[in-house]
């Protein structure tokens, strides 16, 4: 029953009426964020389907339900770390960590990273907005859409300073602002830093 004080206010305001809607899942939508739940190193006794079945169990163990559980599971890790990303309240997040298991549970934060190169495309002769000339239909870089979507890890060894990747040729002056140093070393002078 609504309050006589209330009754014109609302039958006259269909802006009021739609707010007091959606109030509920507003709120219910900025209470959900991805969590990263992280258990450490694999023992490398499961299998990959053992250790996503082992990550719904512990979703399960603060959702409402085995779905929910399996609809909130965004990625298991399973190869160099064992954890999980999953849509979680702060509640669930905070209920997740208490156990021993758990190392740590930690917000996601999309767009925190961001890419820093200042040639990489060129450097690897795939020029941005360029079109590759005599390009034929069975050409790997077509059959792999140039790449698109596509994210390459290197893991490397070490950094060699000759190296043409590090090269300061072509490149303008420093910018006023970088307040950095070449720092020398052991087996690394200030000859080895590019400008």
């Amino acid at each position: 029953m609504i309050p006589k004080f209330m009754a014109p206010t609302m039958t006259r305001s269909p802006l009021f009426s739609l707010i007091l809607l959606l109030l509920p899942l507003l709120a219910s939508s900025v209470e959900h964020q991805v969590y990263i739940v992280y258990f450490g190193e694999h023992s490398g006794e499961k299998t990959a389907v053992e250790i996503e079945e082992t990550h719904h169990s512990y979703l399960s163990s603060v959702k409402k339900s085995g779905e929910e559980a399996k609809g909130s599971l965004l990625y298991s890790y399973k190869n160099s770390i064992n954890g999980f990303a999953a849509v979680l309240t702060p509640d669930e997040a905070s209920k997740l960590s208490e156990l021993d298991e758990v190392v740590s549970v930690f917000p996601s934060h999309p767009g925190k990273y961001s890419l820093h190169t200042t040639r990489s495309w060129e450097f690897v002769g795939l020029e941005e907005g360029e079109k590759l000339k005599n390009v034929k239909n069975n050409d790997v870089l077509l059959q792999a859409r140039y790449g698109k979507e596509v994210i390459v890890g290197l893991v490397d060894n070490g950094v060699w300073p000759e190296s043409r990747s590090f090269s300061d040729g072509g490149m303008g002056p420093i910018p006023k602002s970088w307040k950095g140093i070449c720092q020398e070393g052991h087996a690394f002078n200030s000859s080895n830093c590019n400008k």
